[in-house]
């Protein structure tokens, strides 16, 4: 879907929570003043949203896009993405993680550096070097 914008400039931002996500989160529907309104866009950066979650909105002649989710209360701020040229840095305080149903990678702030996965492999075109004192295999 694309949606043809003059100027957003000249429209109003509302705060409003959303009703309706699709599979994928993206908002589909919100409320304002108790009265459901479609959205016809959401920003590419915007994450998956789920129902009650607040959104800022812009309203165009062509509808509602929602440009940003709103952090709860109790949430931290976003990691640090970074991409310079090319390289990503993901900076957390805490840690990172990178997570799918059977395998996950987590970096922790003072170090420790968990690989959890069915088969995890290493590939190295030239000596693999692992050190550390002692190497405890199974």
């Amino acid at each position: 879907m694309s949606a043809h914008i003059q100027s957003i400039f000249n429209h109003h931002q509302h705060v409003a929570s959303v009703s309706r996500v699709d599979s994928f989160g993206r908002v589909k529907t919100v409320l304002m003043n108790d009265i459901e309104h479609p959205v016809i866009a959401q920003g590419a950066h915007v994450s998956c949203a789920s129902v009650g979650a607040d959104v800022l909105l812009v309203h165009t002649a062509q509808g509602f896009i929602v440009t940003a989710l709103l952090a709860e209360a109790e949430q931290a701020p976003a990691a640090q993405i970074n991409n310079a040229q090319g390289h990503i840095v993901i900076e957390a305080q805490q840690s990172v993680s990178l997570q799918t149903a059977k395998g996950s990678v987590e970096v922790f702030a003072d170090g420790t550096i968990v690989l959890d996965g069915q088969n995890i492999t290493a590939n190295s075109e030239q000596d693999l070097t692992l050190a550390g004192w002692p190497i405890r295999l199974n």
